[in-house]
């Protein structure tokens, strides 16, 4: 079952013969509509819409700059549009560089929690205290994933400096169970459920909160469920940018060339990563330093610019289950390799129609190195592999990453001099400098 809130709805354009009526008809402005009023009637779906919206265009281009970072994906050498700059195809962000994916992620969260306090007051039905706690829930999920500290407002009534201050990012993912948490209290069906645990047991990964991890991630008992943050069609900003940016015709502004998944693919036909090649357009856009024009090949799993982009799954909380067992007793990791090989095994190999077969561990390191790469196939192209190699490193997880390139990060560097050293490029996205320069609660970085 895939659920999802869809956020966009295509618009009338009126005829000459309407506007013309329209223009004679006598028209009084109303003045401002008081806010009191943005959370009755139909109001009330077109708040919750706002914030779908804002999701849609922090995580469009959003999951694209994280999958480049990540090393999911291999620049093009397109700089112009649906390109980034060199030093980000590099691997390295300059202090104060968001890459302009700050604002509308924290207008969702900030939509979200308008809802919320005015649903409340309002005593709006069920569903849409649902849906408020539910996306706001989303948004402080993915703030906590992909930037380095947490800016919103501080929780201490004894604060004499009130305002956004700079935190860290565990009080995202605090703000997210709290908000998933309530959403439950307002689910109406099982999917509804599961979109508010699959949530949950995400955030509790990040707070190393493992045996609630593990019981949220269990109760989503439909492997087929997914929940999705909707793309659209209509507006550039809107797009599922994974997908436009590598479409030959016009960007090709990256390359699966030179990545793991590709010889992943290549290898054993697993879908979760198949790759194609054109071979009328064998080069990507661009040309990149010290290499010249890069040879494209394309991810194909997503099709078009409205694609939706999963956000939860039910395959993933088997592997959150894995991670969560693994962490409070490593011992137990044939219990966590029955999870990853339900997952990786489902899969049908379209080399040869058979399964994948399933992985052997003979020690809870090697059952660490089966989930982080399992994790990395699972999840591809979804805006999570630059949080999660974040994540297990800050927290020092056993195992080696099982996910790099072929011939590992220095097979990159040899090919172009714009690739950083390993330990400059970035894991996660800073605050932005407009945020430093306007907010005195957060310091300024040069």
């Amino acid at each position: 079952m895939r659920l999802q809130m869809r956020s966009f709805r295509r618009i009338a354009v009126p005829t000459l013969a309407s506007l013309a009526l329209l223009a004679a008809c006598d028209v009084t402005n109303p003045g401002r509509v008081e806010e009191e009023f943005i959370a009755t009637g139909d109001a009330q779906q077109a708040l919750i819409n706002g914030a779908v919206r804002m999701m849609s265009e922090g995580m469009g281009y959003g999951s694209y700059s994280a999958a480049l970072l990540a090393k999911e994906i291999f620049p093009g050498g397109q700089i112009g549009a649906f390109g980034h700059d060199v030093t980000v195809q590099g691997g390295l962000l300059d202090a104060g560089d968001d890459l302009g994916h700050f604002d509308p992620l924290h207008q969702a969260r900030f939509i979200g929690e308008v809802a919320v306090k005015r649903f409340t007051e309002a005593g709006a039905p069920a569903d849409m205290m649902y849906q408020a706690h539910l996306w706001t829930g989303w948004a402080y999920r993915v703030l906590g994933e992909w930037w380095c500290e947490a800016v919103v407002g501080s929780t201490d009534p004894d604060d004499e400096t009130p305002g956004m201050h700079e935190l860290d990012t565990d009080t995202y993912f605090e703000r997210a169970v709290a908000n998933f948490t309530a959403a439950l209290g307002y689910a109406s069906d099982a999917d509804e459920e599961f979109a508010a645990l699959a949530g949950r047991a995400q955030a509790y990964l990040w707070l190393e909160q493992w045996a609630n991890a593990e019981a949220d991630a269990a109760a989503v008992t439909d492997p087929a469920f997914q929940f999705v943050v909707p793309y659209d069609d209509l507006e550039q900003a809107y797009f599922n940018t994974l997908y436009w940016a590598t479409a030959y015709n016009p960007y090709a502004s990256y390359t699966m060339h030179f990545t793991r998944a590709k010889d992943h693919y290549e290898t054993t036909g697993d879908p979760r990563t198949a790759v194609a090649e054109d071979p009328d357009e064998p080069l990507a856009v661009g040309s990149l330093s010290g290499y010249g024009p890069v040879e494209f090949s394309f991810p194909t799993k997503y099709t078009s610019r409205e694609d939706d982009q999963r956000l939860a799954s039910g395959w993933e909380m088997r592997l959150v289950e894995a991670e969560a067992i693994l962490q409070q007793n490593e011992a137990n990791y044939p219990a966590a390799m029955t999870l990853i090989n339900e997952v990786r095994t489902r899969n049908v190999s379209d080399i040869d129609d058979t399964p994948l077969p399933a992985l052997t561990a003979a020690s809870a390191t090697e059952a660490w190195q089966h989930l982080r790469r399992e994790r990395a196939i699972e999840l591809f192209l979804e805006g999570r592999r630059m949080g999660d190699a974040r994540r297990w490193d800050e927290m020092g997880t056993p195992g080696a990453d099982a996910w790099e390139p072929p011939g590992g990060y220095a097979a990159w560097q040899a090919i172009s001099p714009i690739f950083v050293a390993e330990s400059e490029r970035a894991v996660c996205f800073d605050i932005p400098n407009s945020e430093r320069t306007s907010n005195p609660n957060v310091p300024e970085v040069s």
